[in-house]
């Protein structure tokens, strides 16, 4: 009984997921000469060069996720509090069950921010936690009413979306967190990367 009523669930949520994601659009087609311009190799190859076997590659569909852009950066109390605090709980919730929102994990800039003097002493500000410490607060989480959004199918709704891991998929992605591709030094949607920036 109990393995029917998972194998119910997981198809249920299997439905939901091609649903939401059936709807979707589709990006348009590039033209035989932009595939062609995209590929064409370098004219003096050079085997030494991270450029001349990534070039091939194309950008992410979904650049802003390896952009210099921190969602959490846990370094800070003030993103914990994001978690206790009643007010922007969902929506970090909501974020995080989102695959894609793990990209910044891979990013260098995640883990430079532990090196930051200002994020060290805000562990040690008593008014970090000011959040933590509301008897409102308290009280809020005291209620068991607030953990029934865990049952809400549209909490996973975006953990079940294929779409969401093609990100990870993407060997672009990890050319652009390598630092491979040329980047001018005052492009401003240039990124620190692992070695060097990229674009």
């Amino acid at each position: 009984m109990k393995n029917k009523l998972l194998a119910l669930t997981a198809s249920a949520l299997l439905t939901i997921s091609v649903a939401a994601s059936a709807n979707q659009a589709e990006g348009q087609p590039e033209t035989a000469a932009e595939t062609a311009a995209a590929v064409a190799p370098a004219s003096n190859a050079n085997f030494f060069d991270p450029n001349y076997w990534t070039a091939a590659f194309t950008a992410p569909a979904q650049q802003p996720n390896i952009s210099t852009e921190l969602t959490f950066n846990a370094a800070h109390p003030g993103a914990w509090m994001q978690w206790v605090d009643p007010k922007t709980h969902m929506p970090t919730h909501t974020g995080f069950m989102n695959p894609v929102s793990y990209m910044q994990f891979m990013k260098p800039q995640f883990y430079f921010e532990f090196m930051k003097p200002e994020n060290m002493m805000a562990w040690m500000n008593p008014a970090s936690y000011q959040v933590m410490m509301d008897p409102q607060t308290m009280n809020y989480w005291m209620n068991p009413n607030s953990y029934m959004h865990m049952a809400d199918p549209a909490l996973y709704k975006e953990t079940l979306n294929p779409a969401n891991y093609m990100v990870y998929l993407n060997p672009a992605t990890y050319a652009g967190l390598m630092g491979s591709g040329t980047c001018d030094q005052n492009n401003p949607n240039k990124t620190l990367s692992w070695f060097g920036y990229a674009c």
